[in-house]
This record gives structure tokens, sequence and C-alpha cells, in this order.
């Protein structure tokens, strides 16, 4: 993949999701990523190549006023969109649709003005725009809709790799508006410290008997809000000021936007607006659909200053950021100043026999390693630790964004099949977890653990690979080592007591003798990091 270029695969939608919003006490670590790199260049190349024979065709060649405030719909003045290329995200809505969001290197472009006492020019420099081509689900066709990013404040100023419409990182604060191609305006998000509160459409009346915004929802404060908009050019030192007629647009709490009601796979809105099939009579293509959310897919962790002081824990933490695994769930972060979804701390937790524990906090994730027992645990036991707390953060995001996870491309028919198996048992939220890891990712985890011994602890390894060969491994250590030693956090489980359960006739070992067996080897190991 050709630097510089980004990318998220986004979560699409579950069979069905269950709320885990608890304690989950954790033991243990995990791993793996999606494979979708490969073909990305190419997947790239179609979009342009689509783009370059369609783009004279997106919009209306001619058409009189651009910006009508008759009827309050928002027709933003057109100019030439150039995408940067080399600049993109690359993920898929919560319904399936894959989505290239493409940075725009224009100059120029349009900015709602948020705080009238700040300079403009300083609002649309922290301001990003991009174009999202989203695949139409059965024709060969891409639905380009332009995505406009109004931080609020300096804090919120991103850079095109930190933000994306399925990327909005929870100490975001601002406006996203989207646009058709042609800059009719589709729709708007007002986002808090990355939680969406309000909606905004522009209200539309007349001939093209687009019905008005109504109050037919009585549970939402809905308010009539005067925006100015201006078109900004930004030329090295030159800024290029043209103010644009103000509109009234309704304002509505994130009640007023049902995603989860859909019509035709199209979202709906109860409070009236575009209707869902598109943007009807404008001269655009139909069917422009809009995203149903902006869920908080990133999962960065903080490292706090209780794992910073701990010179050997911190070394572990820091040698694990290396891994390929760590790097697809997580980025591990030093400073409260980079937006993140974790914590990473040390520390007391409620349950003292337990390793590690991750609270889900309404989709804030506090990660403690219980520092009553990481001094007596070897190295490589306290990245299984740290792997394995990860795993339970991102199978609380997965599930809370009800899509797809790096730790498994085939999340929703896979925790469907686990779901089948472990849902009517009275095990608590972790070990509904801990079965899941067992019957879906314990060899990407045993493979991660074996790769980070392998690559950060290579004497260790060598040395250990050496030693097993009298203890159970012949030919040296392999996957089924590590596996077992993640057996070890899960204990309790249903999954583990069926581990249990498995026998066999001497002189062959059952899964668990195994398992107790590797256990003891760990003891074995000896270098510190």
């Amino acid at each position: 993949m050709p630097p510089p270029t980004y990318k998220k695969v986004a979560r699409f939608g579950l069979a069905m999701i269950f709320g885990f919003s608890m304690l989950i006490s954790a033991c243990i670590p995990e791993p793996e990523s999606p494979k979708i790199e490969i073909s990305e260049n190419s997947q790239l190349m179609k979009v342009r190549e689509w783009f370059e024979e369609n783009k004279t065709k997106l919009r209306l060649p001619e058409r009189g006023s651009n910006f009508r405030t008759d009827a309050q719909e928002l027709i933003l003045p057109f100019f030439e969109k150039e995408p940067d290329w080399d600049q993109f995200h690359h993920y898929y809505f919560p319904d399936g649709r894959e989505v290239f969001e493409i940075n725009l290197e224009n100059v120029q472009t349009y900015i709602s003005i948020s705080d009238a006492s700040e300079d403009v020019a300083t609002q649309a420099n922290r301001s990003i725009q991009n174009i999202l081509f989203v695949k139409h689900p059965t024709e060969n066709r891409f639905d380009p809709l332009i995505a406009r990013y109004y931080p609020n404040e300096e804090s919120s100023k991103r850079e095109f790799k930190e933000i994306s419409y399925q990327m909005i990182d929870e100490k975001w604060s601002g406006w996203i508006d989207l646009f058709t191609y042609d800059e009719h305006y589709f729709i708007g998000f007002q986002v808090e410290k990355g939680q969406i509160t309000h909606t905004r459409k522009f209200k539309q009346e007349g001939q093209d008997a687009k019905k008005a915004i109504g109050f037919e929802n009585k549970d939402v404060r809905c308010a009539l809000v005067t925006t100015d908009w201006l078109n900004i050019t930004v030329a090295g030192n030159v800024v290029t000021i043209t103010g644009l007629n103000s509109t009234t647009s309704q304002s509505c709490g994130m009640g007023s936007y049902d995603s989860g009601s859909q019509s035709n796979g199209s979202p709906s809105y109860n409070y009236g607006g575009f209707p869902s099939s598109g943007v009807g009579s404008s001269g655009a293509p139909s069917g422009y659909p809009v995203p149903e959310d902006v869920p908080l897919p990133k999962l960065t962790i903080e490292i706090d200053y209780s794992i910073t002081s701990n010179a050997r824990v911190d070394c572990i933490v820091k040698k694990l950021a290396m891994s390929s695994f760590v790097k697809s769930i997580a980025e591990f972060t030093n400073t409260t100043e980079v937006p993140t979804n974790s914590v990473l701390k040390l520390g007391p937790i409620t349950n003292a026999t337990a390793n590690g524990q991750t609270l889900d906090m309404n989709g804030y994730y506090n990660i403690t390693l219980n520092a009553n027992k990481i001094s007596n645990m070897k190295s490589l036991e306290i990245a299984r630790t740290i792997l394995h707390e990860l795993v339970h953060a991102e199978i609380f995001a997965t599930l809370k964004e009800k899509g797809k996870s790096p730790l498994d491309d085939n999340f929703p028919a896979n925790l469907d099949q686990y779901i089948a198996l472990y849902l009517n048992t009275d095990s608590r939220v972790g070990d509904k977890h801990h079965n899941y890891m067992a019957t879906t990712l314990l060899p990407r985890m045993g493979s991660e653990l074996m790769e980070i011994h392998k690559t950060q602890f290579p004497e260790e390894f060598q040395r250990f690979n050496e030693y097993v060969k009298g203890g159970g491994y012949p030919k040296g250590l392999s996957v089924d080592f590590y596996m077992n030693m993640f057996w070890g956090g899960m204990e309790g489980s249903v999954a583990f007591e069926q581990l249990k359960a498995i026998t066999t006739y001497s002189p062959l070992l059952s899964p668990y003798d195994k398992y107790k067996r590797d256990i003891e080897l760990v003891s074995r190991l000896t270098q510190n990091c």
C-alpha cells in the first residue's frame, strides 16, 4: 500500500447483539488483522477510473442560482473536486457497503461559522473535506458524497489520517456535514466528544414536493437554527472569503435520527427531510445512501503513568506496540493530547485473583493490570495478559458498533455461532467473551504470542525451544503451547469446562493434561524485559 495511505475496516451489522456494559474479569491476551490490503490498490484504481469517466455526469452543468433561500434548500456553488488519491481510508458501512474515503486537495472549501468571534481562516485551516465513494451494492457504480469536518476548537483539529466518517475519536467535537457531489446539502451531525448529539436538515418546501420538517416526535427537542455559510479559498498566505446567504435549519436531538429504522436498506428520518430514495429532482444521481451512524471503531490505548513508571511493564508495552496485531486493534500513546478510547494502567482490581480486568464505561475502556500479581509473572505472561485485555476491549467495541473486527473478519457469523453454543449459559459477561475467544480466536491468539516471543525475546525463545524438546515438544515449540497459555485466562468458562471434559486413553494426553503440562513449562521461562 503506497504511503501515505490510511485505512480502517468499519463494522457492519450483527444479527444479534446483547448489551455488554459490565465489568469483565479477564486474565490473558489475543491477536490478528484483516486481509484487504493486497487488493486495495487495484480497487482504488477502479474507483479512480469510474470517477474520471463519470464526474461530468455527477452534477447539473447549468442551473441558475446555486443557493436557494426561498425553500431553505442549501445548494452551495459547485466547484470541481480534486481527489488526492494517495490519501485514503478504506472501510465498510454498517450495512456492508464498501467505502473509499479520499482527501480533497482543493484550496477551496465551504465552512459554516461556528464561532463568529473567531477568525474564519483559522476555522477553514482546521477543517477537512473528503469525498466518499460508496460502492453500490448491486450496480457497477459508486455513490459519491462530500464529507466536511468542522472542528469546534483547535484541540479537535485532526490530520487526514486521524479522522474519517467511520473513525471519530471520543475527544473530537464539531459538525460533520454531508453533501452530494453537486453540493446539495444532505445531512449533518453535531458531535460532542465523540458522541452524536444532534442532527440537522435544511427545511425544504415548494415545487419539489419535499416534506417540510415537522415536530411529529414529541419526545425530541428541535430548534430552528440560523447558519452562515462562507466560501473560503486559502492559497498560500492569500485568503479569499465570499459570504453566502444565511439559511435556517432544524436541529434536533439525536433521538430524531432513527438509524435502526430502514426502508429498502436506506435510513429513514422521522422528522422528514430528503426522501430516503436519494436527492430527488435535483438532477444528481439518485440513491445517495446516508451512513447510519458515526461509530468509534478505532481503539487507541493511552498508557497511564502507573505503567510508564514501572520499567519492566513499560518495556513490555513498548515491545507489544511493534506487533502487527496490536497495531491492527490499538495505537499505543503516551500522552493525553492524543485521542484515546482506552487507558491501560497498573493497579488493584475487583477480582484479586485475576491478572487483569477491562471495564466498559459507555464506550470508554479502562484496562487495569493487577499490580499485586504482575511482579510474580514472567514477561511473556504479562504480554499475554495485556493482549488478553485488549481483546476484551475490542470485543466490547465491535459489539457496540455492530460490525467487523480486525480480530475476526467474519465476526457476525462467528458471533452467531458462539451465541448458539453459549448464550443460554449462566456465565458472566467476561466468560462469554472467553467462550468466543476459545471457539474462534485461540489459534490467532497463540500465533501472535508465539511471534512476539520469537521476535521480542529471541534469546529466550531459542533457549526455551531447545528445552521443551525434552518436555512434550520433540520438534520444538508450536502454536499449541502459546494457545495453552491463553487457556489459563479462561478458567471457569463453559469452554474451559468442555476442555476439561475431553478424555483420552493412555499413553495419549488429553487437551487438559497438555494444558497443565504447558502451564508447568511456563514456570521455566526466565527472561525479564
